[in-house]
């Protein structure tokens, strides 16, 4: 940090501008030596099994937007994280919770509507049978919702998804063109009345909450350590003793705690899956949804199984066997996954019934 000051003009030589040209230093840095490992797992180990749609050019932009989005709304960020500690001293802790409980809201605001187009398109949804169904469920739930988008998540991989965003009083949905494209009408609504589900039980704020709860753990233990000379002496800071080499240091002692909160948070993340599971259900999509997720398991090869133990530590949702036991489901057909020449074949039975 010091030696930087030296290579520095004189208006960027404060202790909070070398910390964020050092943050995004090492995450350059770290993009760059990841670089191999990220090429290998798209290109080699995705494209292997059929996943992977994006080309080079793509894989090149997302990395150098990625990079300069970081910079640009990660500098604001970094900088109100170290000067609320360099302001308020040992009294800190609720104004960084507040800070980034505000950073949490303006991210859930400003992500799904400026940062995700930049890599994403999103076109309406069509009308037809499905944006009917889809009206028809939102407004029996009285959910808020204001539009529905298609994403083209088939220009980058085959996996599917849907999810909404948005503020409490207008909500969008956003579903995959490659969950329409596997799934029926029914099976596509039921997956939206699991996520309404979320919308209904609060669970997107109980899971603010249970953040809050997890940085003020964090942030009360991390006092301990800000002032901590002795933590800066062992690695070599002995005149200066920046916040962020402090916070950075903390980060790696607090390993053993965090994988204890991380569980907690798995944990509740897995009952809210099993509750908005249990919405649907009571919404009357019990068989659709048990079909959509065994076909989203098997459009995206997820792992039928794992030891429960190992599931409810690393996993925050429940792998499909669980979810389906819960559901009560009883399979009467065996459901797979089609081939490229399947799908081809269903096309033309369609176009000749049509």
């Amino acid at each position: 940090m010091q030696s930087a000051a030296f290579l520095l003009p004189k208006f960027m030589g404060g202790v909070i501008t070398q910390s964020i040209i050092f943050v995004f230093t090492t995450q350059i840095m770290s993009t760059i030596f990841e670089l191999p490992l990220s090429y290998y797992s798209h290109f080699v180990l995705e494209e292997k099994y059929g996943f992977n749609k994006q080309t080079l050019n793509i894989w090149i932009t997302d990395k150098l937007k990625g990079i300069a989005l970081s910079i640009v709304l990660g500098s604001p960020v970094i900088a109100g994280f170290l000067k609320i500690i360099e302001y308020f001293g040992d009294s800190f802790i609720f104004y960084l919770m507040s800070f980034f409980l505000v950073i949490m809201l303006i991210a859930m605001t400003i992500v799904p509507t400026l940062i995700m187009p930049l890599f994403n398109k999103f076109t309406p949804l069509e009308d037809g049978e499905l944006k009917t169904a889809i009206e028809n469920l939102a407004k029996s739930q009285k959910f808020p919702l204001k539009k529905l988008l298609v994403v083209d998540g088939s220009k980058r991989s085959s996996h599917s998804n849907a999810y909404f965003t948005g503020l409490p009083w207008s909500k969008q949905i956003v579903l995959f063109d490659t969950l329409i494209e596997h799934n029926s009408t029914e099976e596509t609504v039921a997956v939206l009345a699991h996520e309404i589900g979320h919308w209904k039980l609060n669970h997107i704020p109980k899971m603010i909450a249970m953040q809050q709860i997890h940085f003020f753990i964090i942030f009360s233990l991390f006092g301990a350590f800000v002032r901590n000379k002795s933590l800066y002496n062992s690695f070599g800071f002995y005149k200066e003793q920046p916040i962020l080499i402090s916070f950075m240091l903390f980060g790696d002692i607090l390993q053993p705690l965090e994988c204890i909160l991380a569980f907690a948070q798995n944990l509740l993340s897995r009952k809210h899956e099993y509750d908005a599971d249990k919405y649907a259900q009571d919404c009357g999509y019990s068989e659709e949804l048990s079909r959509s997720l065994i076909k989203l398991s098997n459009e995206n090869l997820s792992g039928m199984n794992a030891d429960w133990l190992y599931s409810s530590f690393h996993y925050s949702h429940p792998i499909l066997p669980e979810r389906l036991s819960a559901l009560g489901y009883i399979s009467k057909e065996k459901i797979v996954k089609k081939n490229v020449s399947e799908q081809t074949e269903d096309v033309e039975k369609s176009e000749k019934q049509d």
